[in-house]
Parts: structure tokens; sequence; C-alpha cells
């Protein structure tokens, strides 16, 4: 693949970058991934950059220690460190060299020398030595091109107790089992195709989160995620301690026990009956994965509240739109998910309107919302037949 070394400027937030031309990078056929540029920038994923600084200044810290991992140019940790003002250190991280040396330049064309210290070094090896020094990192951020399974252990041993972590996944298909012998093997969980993929993709990286982080006498406390079709970002809380460990996984781990015959699905705590209690079909258990909640409502607010001083953000209408459905999701009970047109199908009838869907559930005196990064997938505390029942309901009149 042929295509010129030449750097060009960018303005992403309130940072200017250096990084190289994508369209230089183009197939024949047109097509360009960001992960043939010498050094890795996607300028797509604005949406998830904006949404961690946006997250990021709303947890308030105070005077905090943040490290990007795997910084590629160095734009999340210079983002960070420029546009969030109660972060006084980044650490932006890279073992490719090329990414150092960009990263180098990027710190000084933002004159941001004595907040962004930029290393050349193994993600995994700079937490660790983190840790060994005694910095207390109040946010680790792990933004990989695909999986950050390989580096969730060690940012769950180098944050400070109490502190957060930040995570992306890319390999969708993995993830919400699509694939799932790829996703089975590397989040250690039992995956198979459903109807809502993006929510189980979800649960599945929370769940993988909250089993390493135990493996550590340490529990997690998700609060707030971005997901679209082909990343899904979800920032949690770490805490120390064993029995929070325990607590965490009994009671916030489980299986979605789905049968793909008739659509019945219901969140369990451990694998019962194989067969399906509505049509008598086997049931396939999904999981490990989370299975309570997913949004920390004082976060949601908070994040609310500080979004009208991010107004220069390209993304500002999509991140608004995100949190008044991630506000609209927060609920004391798990919401177990359903799409409404698969559903309807299944049950052979026309698909009624989302929100009437949810409109109906309520009236029957249970939680529903849709679910965040979705067009037709809601999650509900009321059982299957409550679900189907407003369906046919619906499509009946």
């Amino acid at each position: 693949m042929c295509g010129s070394s030449t750097l060009i400027e960018v303005v992403e937030g309130r940072v200017r970058l250096l990084t190289y031309d994508l369209s230089r990078y183009r197939r024949p056929d047109g097509v360009c991934e960001p992960a043939w540029l010498p050094v890795f920038y996607n300028p797509a994923a604005v949406l998830s950059r904006d949404f961690s600084v946006l997250v990021a200044s709303a947890l308030n810290l105070k005077e905090a220690v943040v490290l990007d991992a795997l910084s590629g140019t160095g734009v999340r940790a210079l983002r960070y460190c420029s546009e969030v003002g109660s972060i006084s250190k980044c650490f932006a991280n890279d073992i490719d060299s090329r990414a150092y040396e960009l990263i180098v330049r990027n710190i000084a064309l933002n004159n941001l020398q004595e907040k962004v210290e930029a290393v050349n070094e193994d993600a995994n090896v700079v937490m660790y030595k983190l840790k060994k020094s005694g910095v207390r990192v109040d946010l680790v951020d792990i933004d990989p091109y695909g999986s950050p399974a390989p580096f969730i252990r060690a940012a769950s041993w180098a944050v400070k107790n109490g502190g957060y972590i930040g995570i992306t996944a890319t390999d969708m298909a993995s993830l919400s089992g699509a694939r799932p012998s790829s996703g089975s093997r590397r989040y250690w969980c039992n995956l198979v195709p459903t109807d809502v993929s993006k929510t189980m993709a979800l649960r599945v990286l929370v769940g993988y989160a909250a089993r390493v982080a135990a493996e550590l006498d340490r529990s997690i406390e998700p609060l707030t995620y971005s997901i679209s079709s082909y990343f899904a970002r979800v920032f949690y809380r770490v805490r120390k301690g064993a029995r929070r460990a325990d607590s965490m996984l009994s009671k916030s781990m489980g299986y979605l026990k789905y049968c793909s015959v008739c659509g019945f699905r219901e969140f369990s705590h451990q694998i019962e009956e194989v067969k399906c209690s509505v049509c008598g079909s086997r049931v396939s258990y999904v999981g490990p994965l989370w299975i309570d909640g997913l949004t920390d409502r004082e976060l949601v607010e908070k994040s609310k509240g500080v979004l009208e001083a991010f107004t220069y953000m390209s993304t500002i209408n999509q991140l608004a739109k995100m949190l008044a459905c991630q506000a609209a999701e927060v609920s004391d009970k798990p919401l177990v998910p359903y799409d409404v047109v698969q559903l309807s199908s299944k049950l052979k009838v026309n698909s009624p309107r989302v929100e009437k869907v949810v409109e109906c559930l309520k009236l029957l005196g249970c939680r529903a919302a849709r679910h965040c990064g979705t067009t037709t997938t809601i999650g509900t505390d009321c059982s299957y037949r409550d679900v189907v029942s407003c369906i046919k309901q619906l499509t009946s009149k």
C-alpha cells in the first residue's frame, strides 16, 4: 500500500494535532483504515473522545493524574489536560517509537510540556511501573484497536482505590456473539448470537472487567457508557476489598437465559433449566456477564450539568441525546433487553412503535426505557409475557 508520510494539522476539541493524512492511504477501491497509518488516529472516533472529556469533567477530580495507556498521536491525553481543569498530569504512552516521537511534537504544539509526559513503553509494563513507583493514578484510559482484554488486569492493579477506568472495545463482532468462538475465548464466557447484540456486547465487556477486578480483590461500579455499531466504551469506578468483590459477584454477575425460537429471555444468577418455559425449546445461557445497572444516576446528572461548557464540541447534540437516554435507563432493578422488531417478527405480528411499547410497560408498573445506541431495543423489568402482551395489544388496535 502506497502513501505519503506527510503530516497534516487538524483541530479536535481544544487541541491542535499533527497526524498522518488518512486520504493518502486509500486503496484503489477507496477503502482506508486508520490502522494503516504509521501512527494510529481515527477521526471518526471523536464522539468517543468528546464523551471521555465530558465524563472526566463530571467526575470532578482534584489535581488528578491520568494515564492514556495506548496513546497513538497523544490526542486523548492532550485533550484531557487541555479541556478538563481538574486534571493536573497526563502520561501519554505508546510502545511504538514513531508514535512516541509524534506525541512529543504534539505536546510541544499545544504548549503542554508542564502537564503531559510522553512515555515509550508497553502499556501493561507502564501501568505496573507506575504502581510500583507509588504514582496514584486517578483515571486509566484504555483505548486500543480491537479488544481491551489484554490490558484490563494491569489497569485494575494500577488505578488507585476509588479511581476510575475507561475502556473501549472495537471488536464488536466478538463481544456481541456474532463470532461466538472468538468472543468466548477472549472474554471467558459462553456467547451465542442474539437479537440484542449491542446490549450483550456492553454487558459482556463490563462482566469481563468485573471478573478480572475480582481476581485482584477489587470491585467495579459501572457509571456511564457510549455505544455504536463499531465500538463500546464504558467508565467504571474501582474499589479495593475482597468483601466488596464477593458482593459484586453474587449480586451483579449472571447469565441471560435466551430462547432463539420464541424470544423468551430473563436474567439468571446461575444455569438452571435448559428448556424454555414458554415453548419447550432448548435455551442458551449467555455469560457470565453483568446483569446489574450500567449507569450511575448522579454521574449522568452531573454530566448533563457540565455539558453546556462544551458547546464547542461537534458532537454536543449526540452527547445530549445520549445522556437523556441514560437518565431514563437508570434503574434499581436489572432491565432485560428486548428488540421490539425482532420479537414482533417471532410473534408474527407487525411491529408497534418502540415508544408505545415502553409506555405500555410503564402502565403495568414496570421500569422500561429505550436502550442507548440502538433504535429498536428496550430494557424492562417486566416479564416476557408482559412484553408479549403489550406488543400484541398495540398491534391489534
